[in-house]
C-alpha cells in the first residue's frame, strides 16, 4: 500500500510530515530530462509491500505504453520525518519519476514540490488470535491484553477507540516495536489479541513456524484503520501524474490491481 518507506509508515509512524526543509539547491537539478518511452519508478525492496507495488507499477507501465525502470527508493522514514523527505526530493529529482507504496493517509499534505497519486489499494489493520473461542474483539475480555504496533496508524486508531468507551468498556493495551516478539507474547499468553497491518502480519506468519494456528477475528465493536496507498510524482510532472492516475483508474475498472491483490495476498480493496 512506502516501502521501508511504507512499512516504517504503518508500523512505526503511518503519517508524513505536513513540511520537510528542502534538499540543498547544490543536490537537485533543475534541468528536464527526455525519458522518451520509459519512467522511472523507484521501491524500497526492503519493505513488506515492495513485491506488490512493482507488479502494480509494471501495469501502470503497460497501460502507458511505456517501459519501466526501477530504483531503489529512500528507505527507513524515520518517527521525525527528518533526512527523510530531503533524501526524497534528492532522488526524485535525479532517478524517480514516481515512487510507488506511498501511504496516502486522508489529512497527509506534502510538500509542495511532491503532488501524490491516486490511491492504488487500500489495506486494512487486522485483529489476530490464537483461542479459538474467539470471533470478534467483543469475545476477548476486558482485563486482557491488546498488542499494537508501537507508533502506527492502527494503534493510534485503538487509542482512539479506546478514549470513546467507558473506562469498564476498554481493552487493555500494550505497545512492541517489535512484531516478531509480540508474536512471541501472543503465543506464550501474555497477549490475547495483536493489532498489526495485515500484509506485515502475513509476512510475519510466514517467516515463524507454527503461523498457521493463528486467525484473523472482527474487530467488532471498533473500527481498525486502514492504509491508502498510492504513489508520488513530482509537482512539476502535473501531465505525467494525470496520465498515472487514469492508468490507475484503468487498473481499477477493469479488476487488474484486485487480481494482484489475491495474488500477493492483500487484503481489503483496490482505489480507495
Amino acid at each position: 500500500m512506502i516501502f521501508r518507506s511504507l512499512l516504517a509508515l504503518v508500523f512505526a509512524l503511518n503519517c508524513v510530515p505536513a513540511r520537510g526543509q528542502d534538499a540543498p539547491q547544490m543536490y537537485l537539478d533543475n534541468t528536464r530530462k527526455i525519458q522518451g518511452d520509459k519512467i522511472r519508478v523507484c521501491v524500497d525492496d526492503a519493505a513488506v509491500g515492495a513485491p506488490f507495488d512493482r507488479a502494480v507499477a509494471e501495469e501502470i507501465g503497460k497501460a502507458l505504453f511505456l517501459d519501466v525502470v526501477f530504483d531503489q527508493s529512500p528507505g527507513g522514514f524515520p518517527i521525525s520525518g527528518g533526512g527523510f523527505l530531503e533524501e526524497l526530493q534528492i532522488r526524485m529529482n535525479k532517478n524517480c519519476d514516481l515512487v510507488m507504496g506511498m501511504s496516502l493517509q486522508t489529512g497527509n499534505l506534502y510538500p509542495d514540490w511532491v503532488s501524490p497519486t491516486r490511491v492504488y489499494a487500500t489495506v486494512p489493520y487486522v485483529l489476530a488470535v490464537l483461542d479459538p473461542r474467539y470471533e470478534t474483539l467483543a469475545d476477548i475480555p476486558k482485563e486482557h491484553f491488546i498488542g499494537t504496533a508501537l507508533g502506527s496508524s492502527g494503534e493510534w486508531a485503538f487509542i482512539t477507540a479506546m478514549g470513546q468507551r467507558p473506562e469498564g468498556q476498554r481493552w487493555k493495551r500494550l505497545p512492541y516495536a517489535d512484531k516478531s516478539l509480540m508474536l512471541r507474547r501472543l503465543r506464550d499468553g501474555q497477549l490475547s489479541g495483536m493489532l498489526l497491518w495485515q500484509p506485515m502480519l502475513q509476512q510475519l506468519l510466514a517467516e515463524e513456524p507454527g503461523g498457521g494456528d493463528v486467525k484473523i477475528i472482527a474487530p467488532d465493536p471498533i473500527q481498525v484503520a486502514t492504509v491508502r496507498v498510492g504513489g508520488l510524482v513530482s509537482s512539476r510532472d502535473s501531465f505525467l501524474r494525470n496520465q498515472i492516475d487514469s492508468a490507475i483508474d484503468a487498473l481499477i475498472q477493469d479488476e487488474t490491481i484486485a487480481a494482484l491483490m489475491d495474488e500477493f495476498g492483500f487484503a481489503g480493496m483496490p482505489g480507495g
